[in-house]
């Protein structure tokens, strides 16, 4: 279990507002507020869970950081995937140990984190990333909270251009993600999955036309999450006044085997709906 100590990452909560920072402990280095100062010694002698004081006296809750702490509270020149989202994505795309897992788009890195703490060590992460500046962004992302991933490579190159190698999943957060069907066929192994981000409905419509043109997908599926928060004080009980509403529509699907054409194949039934004869 990760522990704080210098070098280290420390999640603190002050008692008065709820404010919440996201600190590096250095030596010698004060967290300053303007309810006081903490020496960045006195948060690691705290520990994970334990309050730290300020010289005024005010109390700061000190946590290790826990993904979502990280992930939502950095400095950002790209757009994340959310944690609600990540977490869709890697229990639809069932991403675990052993995999090979191609993802584009990397963004800040937050989903390659999520990736790779799902691959548990194992397997193998690659990240396509078209720019230069994110690449390096993530790369020191990842490696603040993640530590080093031998299992991953950042590689700057368009996945639209191409695929190489063969994977079991593919994680694409892109405009187009349709452009990445055609090379599905030698790039994702029958069988596997890939799960697309996408922040419009006419995206995802784009794309799920491609994916059924393509006669190498099945199992598509269409969604988006919504975390709804709930206030419980007591007696009283309700749902928050804000939610997290809609972030973006993921989209599913599993690679198969192209149906062979046969003679004299069976029609396909009508909907139970449409078969019904309307009453008089």
């Amino acid at each position: 279990m990760a522990k704080i100590e210098f070098g280290s990452l420390a999640f603190v909560i002050d008692e008065v507002r709820g404010k919440r920072h996201l600190l590096r402990m250095k030596e010698g280095v004060r967290f300053s507020t303007q309810f006081g100062y903490i020496d960045h010694e006195d948060i690691i002698k705290a520990g994970d869970g334990g309050v730290a004081y300020t010289q005024k006296g005010v109390a700061y809750r000190v946590f290790y950081p826990t993904y979502s702490d990280y992930v939502m509270n950095i400095k950002r020149r790209a757009q994340i995937i959310y944690p609600k989202d990540s977490a869709a994505i890697i229990m639809s795309g069932d991403i675990h140990g052993d995999q090979r897992v191609l993802e584009s788009g990397i963004g800040q890195g937050a989903m390659s984190i999520a990736l790779l703490h799902a691959l548990g060590g194992k397997g193998q992460l690659t990240s396509y990333e078209i720019r230069e500046d994110f690449a390096m962004d993530a790369a020191k992302f990842i490696g603040e909270y993640y530590g080093d991933a031998p299992n991953h490579s950042i590689e700057i190159r368009s996945v639209y251009d191409g695929i190489d190698g063969e994977f079991d999943r593919i994680v694409l957060d892109l405009p187009e993600p349709w452009h990445v069907v055609k090379h599905c066929g030698t790039g994702l192994v029958n069988g596997g999955l890939i799960v697309c981000y996408l922040p419009t409905i006419l995206q995802a419509v784009t794309l799920v036309e491609h994916l059924k043109a393509s006669g190498i997908f099945e199992e598509i599926e269409t969604f988006e999450i919504t975390k709804r928060p709930w206030k419980i004080d007591g007696r009283s009980v309700r749902p928050e006044m804000w939610t997290y509403n809609h972030s973006a529509f993921l989209i599913k699907a599993r690679k198969v085997v192209p149906m062979p054409v046969r003679e004299n194949a069976p029609e396909k039934e009508a909907d139970s709906e449409e078969a019904m004869p309307e009453e008089d």
